[in-house]
């Protein structure tokens, strides 16, 4: 049988790496041996690790039909960006301008993506939850994903009060869909505001302390407990939730006891701490904020355990003008998109995150929890979307060679060991290491 492509290399599973040869057609993955395939063409990439397509659960694309953040992202260079990490599948994130929380607004997204990205990435969307729009959630739910609900106020006035989480969650349960938590807790982050407001105090982490998250984690968890048959049954939870940018390690111990409640962590909070924020200052002003070293450490070792379920990017994109900004008024959020291949190749060579637990990470629990069941493994049958990871070839990260709209990186000037060869999806093949193989705007 010749076979329309063939990558060869060492494949990466959740169960083991193994050299095998994988065989493509029609956008699948049709056959899979260690040697003997035949082709049209040949992707060697001996040497190389071969995962299956990351999948990035959360991203801000910025783009709607009101088009009023174009100018920070849009959803040609956020495929674009994604490609060049290494991303086949991104979730954009509901607070735009006009934010997703209807049908009609959500299909008119879905409608952009198509002609704006080109056909280089899949992206889906989650439709946002608000106080008013409760009765409108089982019918998004045909155009979404998943939904998202934040509990502290964001664009868009997506913010729900804690008294209409149980009401909220029920009316997700309805649809079996899963939803992503903001979790901070927006009375505390009121009352911190005032405090400081006396105190003359500038300290951003300060006003969005750990105990703003573990106060809004605990929130849902009590919340998500009490939706489920028979009361405060853990082992019964029915609405799959993931908690969304853990900053704080303790987090993770909370929900560690609870099935079907997720946490993911973001490519900042792994790598960097709050010390780091006097030199780049707004540039690493995101929400939640960056901790103390001691807790960057501590999510890194969880992380190293596989007590943390999702890499997910948090893509932010703001302009440099804008994070120039004083502190106070500056923007929250970073871009991701383009490295984050560069850091996944930093967490297996110098964190010692084995290749495994990355295909887990960022591809087989993704598509698990939004219920992809044709992705996010290496086996016949799947779509054959591929990440190809070259950790031979060291990156030095610079604006010059992104792809994101706003041009700029966290991660300037930093050097990462690996850096991705080959982006695949669908079977064809649309980048090779910084070059995109396709024309976007053709």
């Amino acid at each position: 049988m010749l076979h329309d492509l063939v990558v060869e290399g060492k494949v990466v599973n959740p169960e083991g790496v193994y050299e095998a040869q994988i065989g493509i057609d029609d956008g699948y993955i049709t056959e899979i041996k260690k040697q003997g395939l035949r082709a049209e063409k040949t992707v060697a990439a001996r040497g190389c690790l071969i995962f299956p397509g990351f999948i990035d659960i959360h991203a801000h694309l910025r783009e709607d039909s009101s088009h009023k953040w174009d100018y920070k992202e849009d959803f040609g260079t956020g495929s674009a960006a994604a490609v060049h990490g290494g991303i086949t599948t991104v979730v954009d994130m509901p607070n735009t301008p006009l934010p997703g929380i209807n049908a009609d607004r959500i299909r008119k997204k879905c409608e952009l993506a198509r002609s704006t990205s080109k056909g280089l990435i899949d992206v889906f969307f989650y439709g946002g939850v608000t106080e008013s729009n409760l009765s409108a959630i089982a019918d998004m739910q045909k155009e979404v994903v998943g939904y998202k609900i934040y509990l502290c106020e964001t664009t868009g006035g997506l913010y729900i009060r804690e008294e209409m989480l149980p009401a909220a969650i029920k009316a997700i349960q309805a649809t079996s869909k899963p939803v992503v938590i903001h979790c901070e807790d927006q009375g505390i982050v009121e009352k911190k505001k005032e405090e400081l407001k006396v105190k003359g105090s500038r300290n951003y982490s300060g006003l969005r302390p750990e105990e703003a998250e573990l106060a809004a984690v605990s929130r849902v968890l009590s919340t998500v407990s009490r939706s489920a048959p028979g009361g405060h049954d853990r082992a019964k939870i029915k609405v799959n939730t993931n908690i969304a940018h853990v900053s704080v390690y303790e987090t993770l111990s909370m929900i560690k006891p609870y099935k079907n409640v997720h946490g993911e962590v973001t490519p900042h909070h792994l790598f960097f701490n709050n010390e780091d924020v006097r030199a780049k200052q707004a540039f690493l002003k995101m929400n939640p904020p960056l901790r103390a070293e001691e807790n960057r450490q501590r999510l890194l070792d969880a992380l190293k355990r596989g007590e943390i379920d999702f890499l997910a990017t948090d893509h932010a994109p703001h302009t440099q003008e804008e994070k120039s900004l004083d502190f106070s008024v500056a923007p929250a959020g970073v871009p991701n998109l383009d490295t984050y291949g560069n850091f996944v190749s930093w967490l297996i060579a110098r964190c010692d995150v084995r290749p495994e637990l990355i295909s887990r990470l960022c591809a087989y629990n993704p598509a698990a929890f939004l219920g992809l069941d044709d992705r996010g493994h290496i086996e016949a049958g799947k779509r054959a979307n591929l990440t190809v990871l070259d950790l031979h070839r060291s990156v030095k990260i610079c604006g010059e060679r992104l792809y994101t709209k706003c041009g700029w990186s966290p991660f300037e000037g930093y050097e990462f060991p690996g850096a991705v060869r080959h982006t695949i999806f669908n079977g064809v093949v649309v980048s090779e290491y910084d070059e995109l193989l396709c024309d976007l705007y053709s």
